[in-house]
C-alpha cells in the first residue's frame, strides 16, 4: 500500500496520544478515519484538529465510543461505521488502543492486572477478529498492532513489576508474527506489522491511572499513595521522610515529564508508522531507545534483566532511573 488516499483507516484509541497523531496524518493524504475511544471528548478534539486540515471533498471521519476490551462494543463500532463510512470495506486498521498499570500479581488488584491485559491485548485480538471480515472484501489491506519494546524486554526497570502490560506485549508481538503465515496461507492480500515505541510523549501514565481508577480526578487516591510509595522504595528511593503531598508531586510530575520530556512526540512515531507501512515493514520500531535496546537485548538475553544492564542502557539513552 503505496499511499492512502480514498482508503479507509480504522484506529483504536484515537482520542490521545499515537492514534491522535495516526488519524491527523492519514487524513492529511486523503484518507477515510473511523476511530474509537472510551472518551468522547478526547475524539472531538482529534476530529476538530482533522477537520482544521481542510478536508478533501467527500471525506469521512467518524468518531465513536468504545471499550476495545468488550466485544459487543467492537462489533457496535463496526456497524457504526458501515453505516456512517457508507462501506462494507476497509483498508487499515491500526490496533493502537493501550493503558498501563496492574503492574504486580501480589500488591496490584486483580481487577487492575485484567483490565490492562485485556485491554492491551484483547483489544488487539478481538479487533482483528471484529473487523478482518471487512479486510478481507478490500482489493488491499493493512493489519498494525502495536505492541511495545515490553514485547521483548518484559521490565521498566530494577524495583517496579510490570507483569500485565509486558505479557500483553509479548502476546501482540507474538500473535502478529505468527498472522503473517496465516494471512499469506489465507488472505495474501492483508499485510500486516507490529509496531515497538520506545519512550514515546503521550498521556498514557495519567490516562492509564484515570482508566484503572475510573475518576477524571488528577488527585490520588489513598491507595494510589501508597502503590507510588512502594514503588519508589522498590527502587531505592526512600520515602519515610515524604508526606502524602510530595508524593502526589512526584506522581504528577512524572506523568508531565513522561509526555511533555520524552525523546520522540507522538507525530514523529506516527510518521514512523505510516512510512513502515507503505514499505510493507512487519516489524517497526520507534524511536532511537527501541533500536538500541533491541539490538542490547539481543546481544545479551542473559544479562536482560540484571541491574547494569538497565542502569547503563538508562545512562545510554537518557531515561529517567525515577
Amino acid at each position: 500500500m503505496k499511499d492512502f488516499a480514498g482508503k479507509i483507516a480504522v484506529i483504536t484509541g484515537g482520542g490521545t496520544g499515537m492514534g491522535r497523531e495516526l488519524a491527523r496524518q492519514l487524513v492529511a493524504e486523503g484518507c477515510n478515519v473511523a476511530m474509537c475511544d472510551v472518551s468522547a471528548e478526547a475524539m472531538a478534539e482529534t476530529k476538530k484538529l482533522c477537520e482544521a486540515e481542510r478536508l478533501p471533498q467527500g471525506l469521512r471521519v467518524t468518531t465513536h465510543i468504545a471499550d476495545v476490551s468488550i466485544e459487543d462494543h467492537l462489533k457496535r463500532f463496526r456497524d457504526e461505521l458501515i453505516e456512517q463510512q457508507a462501506t462494507d470495506r476497509i483498508h487499515l486498521l491500526f490496533n493502537n488502543a493501550g493503558i498501563g498499570g496492574g503492574g504486580s500479581l501480589f500488591t496490584s488488584s486483580r481487577d487492575q492486572w485484567e483490565r490492562t491485559f485485556n485491554i492491551c491485548w484483547g483489544g488487539v485480538y478481538l479487533g482483528v477478529r471484529t473487523f478482518l471480515p471487512l479486510m478481507m472484501k478490500a482489493d488491499e489491506a493493512h493489519i498494525v498492532n502495536t505492541s511495545s519494546v515490553n514485547g521483548f524486554w518484559a521490565t521498566v526497570g530494577m524495583g517496579v513489576p510490570h507483569t500485565a502490560y509486558s505479557a500483553a506485549k509479548f502476546a501482540v508481538k507474538g500473535f502478529t508474527e505468527a498472522l503473517m503465515t496465516d494471512l499469506r496461507l489465507n488472505a495474501p492480500h492483508i499485510k500486516c506489522s507490529v509496531v515497538m515505541p520506545g519512550h514515546i510523549g503521550t498521556s498514557i501514565l495519567s490516562n492509564s491511572r484515570k482508566i484503572q481508577s475510573g475518576t477524571e480526578s488528577d488527585e490520588l487516591s489513598p491507595n494510589e499513595i501508597l502503590a507510588t510509595r512502594q514503588r519508589l522504595d522498590g527502587m531505592g528511593i526512600d520515602t519515610t521522610p515524604m508526606s502524602d503531598e510530595d508524593i502526589q508531586k512526584i506522581a504528577l510530575d512524572r506523568a508531565r515529564s513522561f509526555r511533555d520530556e520524552a525523546p520522540m512526540t507522538a507525530a514523529a512515531a506516527a510518521k514512523i508508522i505510516l512510512d513502515g507501512v507503505k514499505a510493507e515493514r512487519w516489524r517497526i520500531l520507534v524511536g532511537d531507545d527501541a533500536h538500541k535496546l533491541d539490538e542490547r537485548v539481543r546481544k545479551t538475553p542473559e544479562q536482560a534483566y540484571t541491574p547494569e544492564f538497565f542502569r547503563s542502557f538508562a545512562e545510554e539513552v537518557g531515561w529517567r532511573l525515577g
